[in-house]
């Protein structure tokens, strides 16, 4: 599992190479930008200039991509020289899309064995840092008053249990659903509810598709034309969809070669697999 998330954030690290430089130059069409490089330079003189700028994605071709932004109707042609590590990409995922290897955190209500005791209905997939600490924490409980207003003791027992909040990574996931999560030393077994809200921050470019909102710094000389650089936050338009089961992807496949009509470019599909 050490080397899935590995391989994850050093996909990461190297996407936006794959961006940049792994589109071959296709005859133009209305979803990608027309060719030859614009002048990103300016003219002798010129005074450079920066906005934040935010749009939707609508096209991408080494090494550019286009924007058409949220306030008037003029397409952007950028150039990306953000960082991998400052594209970060946000949006919510169906459950099944989490995988074994991730870093979650959710609050939880456990017995003394680390067992949730009921259905997890919010979790968050992130990306750690040197300077988090993975673990359970329990929550501090407010006073549970009786009706003479004297706080009510009750002995602790073997069923004893606790509200937590649990940062851990995601070790497996058994037949019936129920996720494992190892948290520092601690072993946590959890139910996540059918329609549990799972919010994903990653730095993963690999994620982000056609339609989604990229919000950035743009330097530029000219209106429609410039650099983004420094931080990008790109908020997904679809949430991240659970793999399609292999038999499934077959059959589709199967009825895709059947239909004569040609796919529509303007569909949404990773700016990777373009």
């Amino acid at each position: 599992m050490h080397r899935q998330i590995a391989r994850l954030c050093a996909a990461a690290s190297f996407s936006l190479a794959v961006l940049l430089l792994s589109f071959p130059v296709h005859a133009q069409n209305a979803n990608q930008p027309q060719q030859g490089m614009p002048n990103f330079n300016g003219r002798p003189g010129q005074e450079q200039e920066r906005t934040t700028l935010t749009g939707k994605l609508t096209a991408a071709q080494a090494p550019l991509i286009k924007l058409k932004p949220e306030k008037g109707n003029q397409e952007w042609t950028i150039r990306v020289d953000s960082k991998p590590n400052e594209i970060i990409v946000r949006g919510e995922a169906e459950k099944a899309w989490v995988r074994p290897g991730m870093f979650v955190h959710f609050e939880a209500t456990l017995d003394k064995k680390g067992v949730g005791q009921s259905a997890i209905s919010k979790v968050s997939v992130f990306t750690p840092t040197p300077q988090l600490e993975l673990g359970v924490t329990e929550q501090a409980e407010l006073p549970d008053f009786s009706s003479t207003g004297e706080q009510e003791t009750t002995e602790s027992t073997a069923e004893e249990v606790s509200k937590y909040t649990v940062v851990g990574r995601l070790s497996g996931v058994s037949r019936d659903g129920k996720w494992s999560v190892s948290a520092g030393k601690a072993k946590v077994t959890v139910e996540i509810a059918e329609d549990a809200k799972i919010s994903v921050e990653l730095p993963d470019p690999r994620l982000i598709r056609m339609g989604d909102t990229v919000k950035g710094t743009v330097h530029y000389y000219d209106q429609g034309v410039g650099i983004l650089k420094g931080e990008v936050e790109v908020e997904a338009a679809q949430p991240f969809a659970a793999p399609e089961d292999p038999r499934e992807a077959r059959r589709n496949r199967r009825n895709r070669d059947k239909d004569d009509a040609p796919a529509n470019p303007a569909e949404a599909k990773s700016i990777f697999d373009m």
